[in-house]
């Protein structure tokens, strides 16, 4: 993180300074304060409720259908979890009948993930908690930032993608 923010022009060092002790903090709460308000939705919405999913479980979800892994070590990578604390992960939710292992044909060792039917059924209901959550967060923030917000995040990752 710290290559990313060092690149950082601004005419003000001080405020490049600033910039870089203040950044990956901010960054790391934002995302604390998205999960820690889906799984607060999550509990107060109904039809999610009954699921027992978790904002992390719901990553999961969302990554595999949309193709984004479809294995539990790209799930590992993708979200920075350890390969136990994953397959604990996949295993409630197999339990749940939310997602399910699927060995593949051409090797015994490997499995991937696919969403059940009742994963798929669940998915709208949770992206709706995630947009209730989304718009609070968002309050007082006009469609211009957030899109400058959107443009300099892609930027980021694009730039982390790079050798």
């Amino acid at each position: 993180m710290r290559a990313l923010v060092s690149n950082i022009t601004d005419q003000d060092d001080s405020k490049a300074s600033h910039h870089r002790t203040d950044l990956a903090p901010l960054v790391a709460q934002v995302r604390l304060a998205i999960l820690a308000g889906l799984d607060e939705e999550f509990l107060g919405c109904e039809d999610v409720t009954s699921l027992q999913v978790t904002a992390a479980q719901f990553a999961i979800m969302r990554s595999v259908l949309s193709g984004t892994a479809r294995s539990a070590c790209e799930l590992c990578k993708w979200m920075d979890y350890d390969r136990g604390a994953m397959s604990r992960m996949i295993d409630r939710l197999e339990a749940k009948n939310l997602i399910r292992r699927v060995p593949l044909a051409h090797t015994r060792r490997s499995v991937a993930l696919e969403i059940t039917t009742a994963g798929k059924a669940a998915i709208p209901k949770m992206e709706e908690c995630l947009d209730r959550v989304i718009d609070r967060l968002l309050k007082g923030v006009t469609k211009a930032q957030v899109r400058e917000l959107e443009r300099v995040l892609k930027r980021i990752l694009s730039n982390a993608k790079c050798p």
